[in-house]
């Protein structure tokens, strides 16, 4: 599939791992186990089994591409459940298809045939079906097939590629597609409550009496609002404080303890901890209460970015990128920090007597912030040579410092974090697929167990994809767009209607020529062959023309020679002769000489 076509979802080695079910990498045991029966039978083949026979390609079959396309939308597969394996599939499909089509057209208030023709023009597509070997894989929590990855990705004791097999990522597209969205949906709408409310709190608690009570705070509109602010972010965070503890539950302490996850606890433990002390009026005038605040306004900000992992408009996953990218250079950073601490200490030492004209070098904390300052590129050099001891050395250090950190370290350090950005992104839809696995096994977490025996259905025992062949899509070859352009006749051809007026050497040309090995292009390249023989033809004939005159320019200079040695042969005779042989003594004598 050309890259302008691919969608959203896909990632480079998606179309490989379905063309190996394609072209018989299933395995030819067609029965149907559940994940417990999998670790029992192959324990040590697991996500071997996955991938050699995780699916099964059940036909093909052509389907209008509205239908298949409007079904698809941004995703590369479609997934449909169903509670035996012995269905007829093709019509399943076919009845799928239409109910989705007819379902999305009334949501657009347009009749099906204008929604239809605003594609230009309908062609069957080629479609291929498959059902999941995997009993029960779309079951939640433990019983299904994604918590049990994710423990295993977690214990390292498999790489995040493991959620692009087509198992596995058709049980992701079932459940995100069903429930999960929505249900992320709405606890990206609990959590705009608990950020907008906050925000309001920190802006109209700015000039607040400190020295109302709760009653007399109550009698005024800021205080009423302020308090209302408190059990707004109370009620926007709850539903995150159930999601916390459904994953201790699942996965343990040791399981749970990730970085984001206890930065995730201490917004929940800041929150409490601002409103206790807003409603209590506890020590509301001291700092510890603005400090609370601050913290936790870049705390939610940065908690946001966790819904721009799994959407795929958003496509950037700024915590997860960051983590990987300061894990990548961590220990470059710890060098710069040193690098930092080490000229702090030298101008702190150097300045040791000039305490009071440079109260910026008085005490290790003064200069490590003002070794920051310089390098983030406010370096102010001047003072270092005014009322001081050692204006010199000041200097040398300064500009050292200048050069080694600021145009040295932190331009390399651009480098390896743009570097290890790229490696990050490279794998982009792979973690796409992860976060959505992550998403999805926290949401069940925190679904009672009386909701999933009220729906079963988004619970099915089997699942069946749909996908469709890149390699068959009526689709443009950019490699190849522009071959075959400025062909007047081709050309002619076509304004003439196609095959009406076509001549009979036309059709030879797009017919290959008899079969011949050029197709199209055989008689240009005829033409090509006949140039080549012509301009044979002219070297053979400049090469003979060059041999006749290097003959004949040896034949004049024997008898050049020879008419010398005659010449020479009279003068030693001592004879003369008249005037003409007088001049023909000249001409040799002139001959000589030249």
């Amino acid at each position: 599939m050309a890259e302008s076509d691919r969608p959203l979802l896909a990632h480079e080695a998606e179309d490989r791992l379905w063309d190996e079910v394609e072209e018989g990498g299933s395995s030819s045991d067609t029965s149907f186990r559940t994940m417990h029966d999998l670790l029992a039978e192959h324990p040590n083949e697991v996500i071997k089994t996955l991938a050699n026979s995780g699916v099964r390609k059940l036909g093909e079959f052509c389907a209008p591409d509205y239908l298949v396309l409007d079904l698809l939308g941004d995703d590369s597969i479609a997934t449909m459940g169903a509670s035996s394996p012995d269905i007829d599939w093709e019509t399943a499909w076919r009845e799928e298809l239409r109910k989705n089509y007819d379902k999305n057209a009334a949501a657009s208030l347009a009749p099906s045939s204008s929604v239809r023709s605003s594609s230009g023009w309908s062609t069957d597509i080629p479609v291929i079906a498959y059902v999941v070997t995997l009993k029960g894989a779309a079951y939640p929590d433990k019983e299904g097939l994604l918590q049990p990855l994710l423990r295993r990705w977690q214990s390292k004791g498999c790489s995040y590629s493991v959620f692009a097999l087509p198992a596995v990522q058709s049980c992701i597209d079932w459940k995100w597609n069903r429930y999960c969205r929505k249900l992320l949906l709405a606890e990206l709408a609990f959590f705009t409550l608990w950020l907008t409310a906050f925000y309001t709190f920190t802006a109209y608690f700015q000039d607040e009496e400190s020295s109302l009570s709760l009653r007399e705070l109550l009698q005024t509109p800021r205080g009423r609002l302020t308090v209302a602010c408190d059990f707004l972010s109370l009620i926007g965070m709850t539903p995150f404080v159930l999601i916390e503890i459904s994953t201790i539950a699942a996965y343990g302490i040791k399981g749970w303890a990730t970085a984001w996850n206890i930065l995730d606890t201490l917004t929940y433990f800041l929150q409490i901890s601002i409103v206790t002390m807003h409603l209590g009026r506890l020590d509301i005038s001291s700092g510890w209460l603005s400090i609370a605040a601050a913290t936790q306004c870049i705390l939610l900000l940065f908690r946001l970015q966790y819904f721009s992992r799994v959407f795929t408009p958003t496509r950037f996953a700024f915590l997860d990128d960051l983590k990987e990218v300061v894990q990548d250079v961590r220990w470059y950073l710890l060098f710069i920090l040193l690098i930092v601490l080490g000229y702090a200490a030298a101008f702190q030492t150097l300045f040791r007597q000039d305490q009071k004209q440079h109260e910026e070098f008085n005490s290790l904390g003064h200069a490590f912030i003002q070794m920051v300052t310089w390098a983030a590129g406010n370096a102010e050099l001047s003072p270092l040579y005014s009322h001081a001891q050692n204006p010199v050395a000041a200097c040398v250090l300064g500009v050292s410092f200048v050069f080694i950190l600021g145009m040295v370290l932190l331009n390399l350090l651009i480098g390896l974090m743009t570097n290890s950005l790229d490696r990050v992104t490279s794998n982009e839809g792979l973690r796409l697929l992860l976060s959505k696995a992550q998403a999805i096994d926290e949401l069940e977490a925190v679904l009672p167990p009386w909701i999933e025996k009220k729906f079963p259905q988004l619970f099915p025992p089997f699942l069946f994809v749909l996908r469709v062949d890149p390699q068959k899509l009526d689709s443009v070859q950019q490699d190849s767009i522009w071959a075959g352009q400025g062909d007047d006749e081709r050309a002619g051809t076509l304004l003439n209607g196609g095959d009406i007026g076509r001549t009979e050497e036309i059709k030879e040309k797009e017919e290959g020529g008899g079969g011949g090995p050029w197709g199209e292009n055989k008689e240009e390249i005829s033409k090509l062959q006949q140039q080549i023989a012509g301009l044979s033809d002219d070297i053979k004939s400049l090469r003979d023309l060059l041999e006749r005159q290097q003959h004949q320019g040896s034949r004049s200079r024997r008898e050049e020679e020879r008419t010398l040695f005659d010449a020479r042969g009279q003068g030693r005779s001592g004879a003369l002769a008249s005037g003409e042989s007088d001049g023909g003594n000249s001409s040799s004598a002139s001959f000589v000489s030249d």
